[in-house]
């Protein structure tokens, strides 16, 4: 079923897109990329390296005949430009596309990660060519450490940035939305859910939050537009889906209570990854 989906603007890129984006990486079937597509979400994240390339295999097969209607990124972890190149030409050839949208610099997670990107020859310089090439509209940038993702931030080269934020694990809240605002580059927010950690039948809590508040918690912050949802769950997906169309965001009074919450099985351990 098709809902109406809230929309944004993608910061600087101008794209506009659902609030609402499709995650890569753990649906195997077209048909179920098909199915969340046919929500009504315009959002699809994959990486290169998501199950060693079938991710974007299978992504290919499921945008033939919708292509033109999907803002679709994907990701290099290359720090080199000849080896980030490479793979996306790789990319490419497997989404059945001439060009994507978005093309991530993937997983910044280190110092040498953000010098390696960066230096003379570093894949950003791949990136900036395959723009003018007409290979990707927009560069972004993805990482798991805020500190380092908002330094790649903060140079004004990335149009777009993927993070992870949610009620219970705020950082990104302290340097890394202000910059982000500062270049009004586009924030796509991973993991509002903790990898479902959060949801009470998962953390072992009674009268739990329902699942799609912690969705609309993320989308309520000012800094961000988009939340995107793993496929672990189509149907769970779909049930995400028609719950942002009837509402977007929290209520800003029903926040802190929400916070609360997360915090308090952070506290107790109960989010760690692993």
């Amino acid at each position: 079923m098709t809902y109406d989906l809230p929309t944004t603007v993608l910061g600087r890129t101008g794209l506009t897109v659902t609030r609402l984006g499709v995650g890569g990486a753990y649906c195997e079937s077209a048909d179920g990329y098909r199915r969340a597509l046919d929500t009504g979400v315009t959002y699809l994240d994959t990486a290169r390296a998501y199950r060693e390339g079938a991710d974007e295999e299978v992504i290919g097969e499921a945008l033939v005949g919708r292509r033109d209607a999907i803002t679709l990124a994907t990701k290099s972890a290359q720090r080199t430009a000849s080896e980030a190149r490479a793979e996306l030409e790789t990319s490419l050839r497997l989404l059945r596309t001439d060009h994507v949208d978005i093309w991530q610099m993937h997983y910044i997670n280190s110092r040498e990660d953000v010098e390696g990107m960066l230096a003379p020859g570093g894949s950003l310089e791949a990136a900036m060519a395959a723009r003018e090439q007409g290979l990707t509209r927009y560069i972004g940038v993805t990482g798991h450490q805020w500190d380092l993702v908002t330094e790649a931030v903060a140079t004004g080269q990335f149009d777009t940035v993927l993070c992870w934020y949610n009620c219970a694990y705020r950082e990104a809240e302290e340097a890394l939305f202000p910059t982000a605002q500062e270049h009004n580059t586009g924030v796509i927010i991973m993991n509002a859910s903790r990898n479902d950690k959060l949801f009470g039948i998962k953390a072992g809590v009674e009268d739990a939050p329902e699942p799609v508040a912690f969705y609309r918690y993320v989308l309520g912050h000012p800094a961000v537009n988009v939340t995107i949802v793993g496929l672990r769950d189509v149907e769970l997906f779909q049930r995400l889906a028609q719950g942002l169309s009837q509402q977007a965001t929290l209520p800003e009074d029903e926040r802190p209570a929400l916070e609360a919450y997360g915090a308090a099985l952070r506290e107790a351990g109960k989010l760690e990854m692993g």
